[in-house]
């Protein structure tokens, strides 16, 4: 766990010329081309990163854990620092952004001497974990510049670092659709959520499904990494159905058949990612109301308290009808863009001075 918790260069550097490389699931062009930038993700699959990478004009690669166990987490980041500098070596891109947690993500551009940019999702700033580990401030302090999802994170984030360059950038909203005539099941909820009991209220979720028994819940958190009480109370209910990670299609059909989307926080300054999945595809949404949630959605989504009364009469009010958010996106992109056209800019006036 040390050799990850203070980034020991020279090991590191062995690492690369021994050439310990072990990805055979991920299939690389090993050309010595140029990048002019890498976004680089270390898990299988995440939207955000999918859908701005193309807006930045960089190139997106993910790189999934090769181990379930958290037991072989440093395991798995060693790999991974391993892999992305010897990517990073072959293909020279000018600049690196970097998605955090983990923060770990940006030690193979510090390395290799890239300058980088990091995608900073919430825990980063808000799980104490991340902030306690060491060279995380410098790290952050060495970044060109930091993105944000929101305004309110960036307020917090300014506080903890005054100096540090930052940039909001909310999801940016492509339309999805399914490529039939969409047909919504009237009693299904499709609940976005991981049972994360950091922003989530995972007890409440259960005990909303367990009342609500003429409802069928498809709920896309991922099986195994719940905790065994979790797991066990969730495998009771015959109205709920664990997906686990989907194929896009399947999780999009999913998406678009269902009566609402169920989208529940409890952490402030949180843009949840499945509320833009619903604004994505014309879904209603059920979402925790915060300042920042009624801010984004008010307009078009039901807000709900973290109670039990309020989610459950929240769900009984919907029917199925026809629902287009197309402008609600539009307005959404617009600033998403202007907020994209900024970031280019500035990683242009970098390279120059590079």
């Amino acid at each position: 766990m040390l050799l990850i918790m203070r980034p020991n260069v020279e090991f590191l550097r062995t690492v690369i010329n021994l050439n310990i490389v072990i990805y055979p699931i991920i299939l690389e062009n090993m050309t010595s081309k140029k990048l002019n930038g890498l976004f680089v993700v270390w898990k299988q699959y995440q939207r955000r990163a999918e859908v701005l990478a193309p807006l930045i004009n960089v190139e997106l690669r993910f790189t999934p854990h090769l181990f379930k166990s958290k037991y072989f987490r440093p395991l798995d980041y060693l790999i991974k620092l391993a892999d992305n500098i010897n990517y990073i070596v072959r293909h020279k891109p000018k600049f690196i952004i970097a998605q955090c947690p983990p923060i770990f993500s940006v030690i193979p551009a510090l390395i290799t001497g890239v300058p980088y940019i990091i995608d900073a999702h919430n825990p980063l700033f808000q799980v104490e974990m991340w902030q306690k580990i060491p060279f995380a401030k410098y790290l952050i302090n060495n970044s060109q510049a930091v993105i944000v999802h929101n305004s309110e994170m960036a307020q917090l984030v300014k506080k903890l670092y005054p100096s540090v360059r930052l940039f909001d950038i909310a999801d940016p909203i492509e339309f999805i659709d399914v490529d039939y005539e969409r047909e919504i099941k009237e009693k299904q909820i499709l609940v976005i959520a991981s049972f994360d009991p950091w922003d989530e209220p995972v007890d409440l979720m259960i005990e909303v499904m367990k009342e609500l028994t003429d409802y069928k819940f498809i709920v896309t958190a991922d099986i195994n990494k719940l905790s065994v009480e979790v797991r066990q109370s969730l495998q009771k209910l015959n109205n709920v159905i664990l997906t686990g990670f989907l194929p896009v299609k399947e999780y999009h059909d999913y998406l678009c058949s269902s009566l609402a989307t169920l989208v529940l926080t409890t952490s402030e300054a949180t843009q949840p990612s499945g509320a833009c999945e619903a604004l994505s595809s014309d879904t209603q949404l059920i979402v925790s109301k915060t300042s920042l949630t009624e801010n984004l959605f008010g307009e078009w989504a039901v807000l709900v308290d973290n109670s039990q009364e309020s989610i459950v009469k929240a769900i009984r009010s919907l029917s199925s009808q026809t629902f287009d958010l197309s402008s609600y996106r539009n307005q959404w992109n617009i600033l998403v863009q202007k907020r994209i056209s900024e970031l280019v800019k500035f990683i242009g006036e970098c390279d120059r001075e590079n």
